[in-house]
């Protein structure tokens, strides 16, 4: 076997024009791939803003293939339209890249790029992977997928030959839910050459960071924002961050006209520089969310030494210990503001944030482990 396989990327999420910071996550996976591995990517997007077949190609940081297609938005058939014009697509593209002949798909989340990912396993008889980073498998996530969903996840899990959730918490639910596929966890990946550690000082102000997609559902940002509406009562010079691409609008409506909104600041989507001097500019992040896998951004703060208030959801409690931060109950507004209090009282060693995220997170631990992985299947017979 070769020392570097030539790994073929497909993924559910992936950032678009359309969706920019969608599945971020994967472009840091796949950048891990490449210490160790060939890599290329090949991601189709049905588009409403391409009236043609547009594709975009890129070389660096590695081969990176996206193709809007047009979507039909014909009732009912269009459907079936748009499912044949992206098999199609992916068929063609994906035996276009420098790699030719793959030795392994690796995609990322099952449902639904694992129909394609099965399509071309068979197509080539090579192995198929899948990291996982959807939350779906919890019962207590919400929107749940549609039985027709449930279904083709249990069937695309079970075709695969090695699954990869990104925490301990994801792969016990997924198995729960009745996929039997060989598991290996593997979790997300920080830049720690650019997430680096910053010692916190004491200053005047007290700066909380929140970043999110501020999703309602999920995020939970009205229990944060509850929380620090007390703590502000009780310490005047505290100030909440907010950093997300998503709509503030409602946020901003629901606080108006309070004192303590003044010490809210929105700063809009980030690029990676910019969550890294964020999260050195602060002295504690905060997530407040109702369910969650292995978040990078509790990655992201622990290697750049910022402690992290986040509720006990998923695998969240794989990362946070009393070394770098304090968990809390969800849904829990008086448990949220005493852990705001005392974040403040601590003191924590961000050097030693730093390694341990280095240890755990870095690029080069995650290559490590995706080669273990990728050799493991390909040891195997997969016809």
């Amino acid at each position: 076997m070769q020392a570097r396989p030539k790994v073929l990327f497909i993924s559910s999420w992936y950032p678009s024009v359309l969706k920019p910071t969608e599945g971020n996550f994967v472009q840091q996976h796949i950048r891990a791939a490449q210490l160790v591995a060939d890599v290329a990517l090949v991601h189709v997007v049905l588009s409403t803003q391409h009236q043609e077949l547009t594709h975009e190609l890129k070389s660096s940081p590695y081969e990176e293939h996206l193709i809007y297609i047009p979507k039909s938005t014909v009732p009912v058939i269009g459907f079936l339209i748009n499912y044949f014009r992206v098999f199609s697509t992916y068929w063609k593209f994906a035996a276009q890249t420098k790699l030719g002949k793959p030795d392994l798909i690796h995609a990322n989340v099952l449902y639904p790029i694992g129909l394609v990912g099965v399509l071309l396993k068979f197509r080539w008889r090579i192995p198929l992977l899948f990291t996982e980073h959807w939350t779906c498998y919890h019962a207590y996530a919400q929107p749940q997928p549609t039985r027709l969903q449930q279904f083709f996840l249990r069937w695309i899990g079970n075709k695969a030959n090695l699954i990869m959730p990104v925490s301990l918490d994801l792969a016990a639910a997924m198995q729960q839910f009745g996929i039997t596929s060989t598991m290996k966890v593997v979790a997300n990946v920080v830049d720690t050459s650019l997430f680096t550690a910053v010692e916190k000082r004491p200053h005047g102000v007290y700066r909380f960071v929140h970043i999110s997609s501020l999703d309602p559902e999920q995020k939970n940002f009205h229990l944060l924002v509850r929380a620090f509406y007390q703590l502000k009562k009780l310490q005047p010079k505290v100030e909440l961050h907010v950093v997300s691409d998503g709509d503030f609008a409602a946020y901003g409506s629901l606080i108006k006209g309070f004192d303590f909104a003044k010490s809210i600041h929105f700063h809009g989507p980030q690029d990676s520089a910019g969550v890294a001097a964020l999260l050195q500019f602060a002295d504690a992040l905060v997530l407040s969310s109702r369910f969650e896998n292995l978040p990078c951004v509790l990655l992201e703060a622990l290697a750049t030494g910022t402690p992290m208030i986040a509720t006990n959801v998923g695998g969240v409690a794989e990362i946070i210990h009393q070394g770098n931060g304090i968990l809390v109950p969800s849904e829990n507004e008086n448990a949220l503001l005493t852990a705001m209090t005392d974040i403040q009282q601590r003191v924590y060693a961000a050097e030693e944030m730093h390694a341990e995220a280095q240890q755990k997170y870095s690029q080069t631990t995650i290559a490590g482990l995706f080669l273990e992985a990728y050799q493991m299947v390909l040891q195997k017979d997969v016809a």
